[in-house]
C-alpha cells in the first residue's frame, strides 16, 4: 500500500492490483481501512473468476452490474424481499437504464426514472423502495470498480407521510379471543400478547421453546412457499419472555403437538404458508367473530399499542419489537397515557403560582 501525502498535509492510501491479464488497477482511498477492504474483494474476485473492473477501454452496461447486484442480494436476504426486489429490478429500473454504460448514467437520468414512476400513479413508498435499490445498486458499483464516482450526492427519496396505524381496541381482542376452538386461536393470542410477525411465529419451531430459561428465541421467518430462513428481519435474533401465563399456553401446545419441528400447524399437520394465511385464515377467522378486518401486522401494532397504554417502556418495547432503531418504535409513543404529563413537568424551579395577599405578587417562591 502506497501512502500520498496531500498538500493541505493529509494521507491518502492507494492500493494496487495486478490482473490476470498483466494490468494493473489502482484507487486511492481517504481512509486505510477502505483501501484495504477494496483490495481484499478485488483479489477475492480475482481468484473466482468474476473480477468486473472497468478499465478506459471497456463499459459496463447498467443490466449487467444490477444483475450482478441481484445475485448478491439473492444470498444475502429473504425470500420476500428478493420477490419485491426482482418485480421492481426487472419490472422497472432496467426497462429504464438499459444496457447504457452505468458510469455514464447521470442523476438527471435517475431522476427521470422517478418522475416517470410518479407519472404511473405509484406510491411515494413504492417507488421509494425503487430508488433505494437504484442507490445499492451504484454503491455496488463503485465498490466493485465499475464507478469511479456516485452520480448523485443526496437522498433520492419522495417525501412521505406517516398515515398511522391501526390496532384493535381492547373490546375487540376480547371478541377475538373468545372462541378457543377456532384452529388459528394460538397464533392469534400470541401475536397479540408478543407483538411477533407472521413469518417469525409461523417459523416458530420446538427447539427455540425453552421452559428451563423462560423464554423463547425468535430467530426463524417461515418465508414464501413455506421457506425457513435462519434470520429475523432486523437480521439478529430476540427473546420474548415466558409470563407464567405464556408458559401455560405453550405447555398447553406441546401436550397437543401435531408436529415435531414447528408449533403451529395447519389441519394436515404442516406449516403454514405465509404467502395467503390472511385470506384463507385470518380474515375468515375474523369474519366470524364479526369483528373488523385489519392485516394480520395490526396485530403486531395492537400490541405495541397496548403495551405503551398500560404504562410499557419505550425502550423495553423497542427490544421487544426487534427493531433496528428507535425511530421505527417511537411511532407508539404517544399512546402512552401520561407520557406528555410527565414530560411538562420536567422544569420546574419552585416557583409557586398564586399571590399570597390581595395586592401580593402574582408569584411566590416556594418555601
Amino acid at each position: 500500500m502506497e501512502i500520498i501525502k496531500t498538500k493541505d498535509g493529509k494521507s491518502r492510501f492507494k492500493e494496487k492490483v495486478r490482473l490476470k491479464n498483466g494490468k494493473t488497477i489502482t484507487k486511492t482511498f481517504h481512509r486505510k481501512t477502505d483501501a484495504v477492504s477494496w483490495k481484499r474483494k478485488v483479489e477475492s474476485e480475482k481468484v473466482q473468476g468474476i473480477l468486473g473492473i472497468k478499465t478506459k477501454s471497456e463499459a459496463w452496461p447498467f443490466d449487467q452490474v444490477a444483475g450482478l447486484w441481484f445475485a448478491k442480494a439473492e444470498r444475502e436476504v429473504g425470500v420476500r424481499t428478493i420477490a419485491n426486489f426482482r418485480s421492481n429490478l426487472f419490472g422497472k429500473v432496467i426497462p429504464h437504464f438499459g444496457a447504457a454504460d452505468i458510469s455514464s448514467i447521470s442523476l438527471i437520468e435517475i431522476e427521470k426514472l422517478k418522475h416517470g414512476l410518479v407519472d404511473h400513479g405509484l406510491n411515494p413508498k413504492t417507488i421509494n423502495k425503487v430508488m433505494t435499490m437504484v442507490r445499492q445498486i451504484f454503491i455496488f458499483a463503485l465498490d466493485r470498480g465499475y464507478v469511479s464516482v456516485l452520480p448523485f450526492s443526496k437522498s433520492l427519496l419522495l417525501k412521505t407521510y406517516n398515515k398511522g396505524f391501526k390496532f384493535y381496541e381492547e373490546s375487540e381482542i376480547h371478541q377475538l379471543l373468545r372462541d378457543r376452538n377456532q384452529h388459528i386461536w394460538p397464533i392469534v393470542f400470541l401475536a397479540i400478547h408478543s407483538g411477533m410477525r407472521l413469518g417469525e411465529i409461523l417459523g416458530l419451531c420446538w427447539d427455540k421453546v425453552s421452559f428451563s430459561s423462560g423464554r423463547i428465541e425468535i430467530l426463524r421467518t417461515l418465508g414464501a412457499r413455506g421457506v425457513i430462513q435462519n434470520r429475523t428481519k432486523s437480521g439478529k435474533a430476540r427473546y420474548f419472555p415466558l409470563s407464567p401465563k405464556m408458559a401455560e399456553f405453550f405447555r398447553e401446545l406441546q401436550r397437543r403437538q401435531q408436529n415435531p419441528q414447528f408449533v403451529f400447524v395447519n389441519d394436515s399437520g404442516e406449516a403454514f404458508n405465509p404467502d395467503h394465511f390472511c385470506q384463507r385464515y385470518f380474515h375468515p377467522y375474523c369474519k366470524r367473530l364479526g369483528v373488523r378486518l385489519l392485516r394480520f401486522h395490526d396485530l403486531r401494532h395492537t400490541f405495541a399499542s397496548h403495551f405503551m397504554m398500560k404504562g410499557g417502556n419505550i425502550w423495553e418495547l423497542k427490544e421487544l419489537l426487534g427493531h433496528h432503531d428507535f425511530e421505527m418504535t417511537q411511532i407508539y409513543a404517544h399512546l402512552s397515557p401520561n407520557h406528555l404529563e410527565k414530560a411538562a413537568s420536567v422544569v420546574d424551579f419552585g416557583v409557586r403560582v398564586g399571590q399570597e395577599k390581595a395586592d401580593g405578587p402574582f408569584l411566590a417562591l416556594a418555601e
